[in-house]
């Protein structure tokens, strides 16, 4: 899917495949399975519900288990990484 200005509402949007160019996402259920690449450009999030599945759902629990085995460092600089939009991460 490929939509721009868009208003999706009370919607279940799957981001895998997907580009998504300043469109609104209003109570949608947004779902995202880490085997696609995606594209959200200046999106807005009005009230909505995130799931995870498969292999985006396995990467959380490895991060998970990270964090809970004693390497809570790596976790937290990976999403330090991530909040400072360097696009480098401990983890490569």
């Amino acid at each position: 899917m490929i939509a721009e200005g868009q208003v999706f509402r009370d919607k279940r949007i799957y981001l895998d495949g997907s580009s998504f160019y300043q469109c609104t996402f209003e109570r949608c259920t947004v779902v995202y399975s880490g085997t696609l690449g995606f594209v959200l450009e200046s999106p807005q999030f009005i009230d909505c519900r995130w799931e995870v599945q498969g292999a985006a759902r396995e990467t959380l629990g490895f991060l998970r288990a990270l964090y809970a085995g004693g390497a809570r460092d790596l976790v937290e600089q990976t999403f330090q990484s991530i909040r400072s939009g360097t696009g480098t991460t401990p983890l490569t």
